[in-house]
This record gives C-alpha cells, structure tokens and sequence, in this order.
C-alpha cells in the first residue's frame, strides 16, 4: 500500500471519529456555551482516576515495563525541555511567556487527544499503557508544572502541592498494590469504574472541542511563538521518545505507543495552568488551537511511519487486503 492510501486509511479510521468528536465538542460550545471549568473538574476528578485505575489494574505489563515507561516519558520531557529553556533564556523570551511555550512543548497531552487517539489505534493494550503516561505527563504538568510557572512568574510557590489534592496518584497507587497483591476488585465497584472509564473518551474530546471553541476568532494567531511551539511540541518530541524507547528496549511495544502519545497536541491542562499562575493565556490558548489543527497532518505522518518501522506487529487496526 502508498504512503498516500496509508495516509488515507490511518485518517479516515482513526482520527476522523476523534475529530469528528471534537468538532461537535465545538458546535456545542457555539450554541450552547458550557462551563469549560466544571467539565475539567468532572475529567480530572471522575474520569481520568477510574481510567487510570482500571486500565493499570487489569494490565499485563509487567513492572519493569511500567517502571521503563515512566523513566521513558521523563527523559523525553526532559531533554526537550532543557535546550528549549536555555534557548528562551539567551533570547530573553518574557517569564510568562517563557513558561507557556515549555510547557505546551514539552508535556504529553495524554488525556483529551492522547487517550482517544491511542486507543482507537492500539485498543484497550494501548490504553493501558497510556493510562502510565497519564499518570506521568499529570505529575509533569501539575507537580513540576506548577513549580516551573510558579518560578517564573513569581506567583504561588506552594501551589506544587495542589498536585497532590489530585486523586489521580492515588488511584495509580491503588491499582499498583491491587496487582501487586493478586487482590481481586469487587464485581460491583469493577463494573461501576469500567463504566466510568468507558465514558472518557468522548467526554474528553467534547471538552476539547468546548474549550477550542472558547477562542476568539478574531483574535491573530501569534505565530513567531507558536511555530517553535508546534516545531518541538508536533515533531523533536515525538523523535526524542523514539529514540529513548529504541535505547531503553521499549521498541516496538510499548514504546510505538509513546511516541503516538508524544505527538499529541500541547494540552489544554497547559491554558488552565497559564490562567491559575497569571501565564501568557492568549499564547497558551493560541498554542492548543494551533497545534491541534495541525496535528491531524502531523499525527497521521506518525501512525504511518509507526507502521512501516515495526508497527504492522502491534494491536493495530491495519487496512483491508
């Protein structure tokens, strides 16, 4: 099959729903204005948590794997993050807007695109794989987040700890002494957090669609800062992943599934932070506006290149014969 029919295939099966969600996330938001703030509550603190929980809890990843996972999310992050920090520096880039463009580069967008998208294309194995990268890219932007734009814009040095009022990391931990004890979940409380689980797919994505439907349209894109953004955030992170897992042993599986996530769009957490911590809020909404947009190109190059360096041996969707 061309690069082209594989393009075509790839869009249409798995990022055409995904977007299609999104699109009517935003034709809501035009007629029917939603409360942005209350649907990410109800993600964070709802959804997200019983994702996390039963996806670890019913996977068969062993532990080194989830130890390499985490160490592989980090290292990606981090050696992004630092050259682009230095470069910002030299340069004399504002604070506030400074702190945006790191974190809109740099931190995995792994629930409202992440999750759909890895799903849809490796099924409920890639799922659990991200809910570990989940729980990471979470501790990035709301632990180490909060002390970066605290830091640079001189506000609210103690709001790190805010990480931990987040349910999130306590899930995880449940569901790692669960699975380390051999302790079956009772039949009521698993089917309660499937069905929740279940639901934030298409619950993240109408977010996504709201909050991307909050943004002015006739307000100018600022693009000298939102090109370097795009460039790391859609291109160098997904690469760096790539060779972190190919050196920590992760390739094929999970690491093709990493780097799918690290080729997310910047996270919309990233606008909700900029707003708490007085960042550069236009920047941060122009940077999830844009990057979404041009991921459906950028995203869709991923899968193919995913599929022809390994990719047709993993639990992925492939075209008809």
């Amino acid at each position: 099959m061309t690069f082209f029919a594989e393009s075509v295939f790839i869009l249409t099966n798995i990022l055409l729903p995904v977007l299609l969600l999104v699109g009517l996330g935003t034709l809501i938001q035009k007629f029917y204005p939603l409360d942005n703030k209350t649907l990410s509550r109800i993600q964070v603190y709802g959804f997200v948590p019983a994702f996390l929980l039963v996806r670890v809890y019913e996977s068969t990843l062993s532990w080194g794997d989830m130890g390499k996972i985490a160490v592989a999310v980090l290292l990606s992050q981090f050696a992004l993050a630092v050259p682009l920090y230095l470069i910002m520096k030299a340069r004399r880039v504002p604070p506030e807007t400074l702190s945006v463009v790191l974190l809109a580069s740099v931190v995995f967008n792994a629930g409202n695109f992440g999750i759909p998208v890895v799903e849809r294309a490796f099924g409920k194995s890639g799922g659990a794989v991200q809910a570990l990268v989940v729980m990471v890219a979470n501790l990035s932007l709301w632990g180490i987040g909060y002390a970066v734009m605290a830091a640079v814009t001189g506000k609210g040095k103690g709001a790190v700890w805010g990480y931990f009022k987040l349910p999130m990391v306590y899930c995880l931990a449940i569901a790692l002494v669960l699975r380390g004890l051999h302790w079956q979940m009772p039949p009521f409380l698993l089917y309660t957090l499937r069905t929740i689980a279940e639901g934030l797919v298409p619950l993240s994505l109408l977010n996504l669609g709201s909050q991307l439907g909050t943004r002015q349209s006739n307000r100018t894109i600022r693009w000298r800062a939102i090109a370097p953004t795009a460039l790391a955030k859609l291109i160098l992170l997904p690469v760096a992943t790539a060779g972190i897992t190919v050196l920590l042993g992760l390739w094929p599986w999970p690491g093709a599934v990493l780097v799918l996530a690290a080729a997310a769009p910047s996270a919309v957490n990233t606008l909700l932070l900029a707003h708490e911590q007085n960042g550069d809020v236009e920047l941060a909404a122009d940077c999830v506006f844009a990057t979404t947009l041009l991921s459906v190109v950028t995203v869709t190059i991923t899968l193919v290149l995913l599929r022809y360096f390994g990719g047709d041996s993993l639990p992925m969707p492939g075209p008809p014969q």
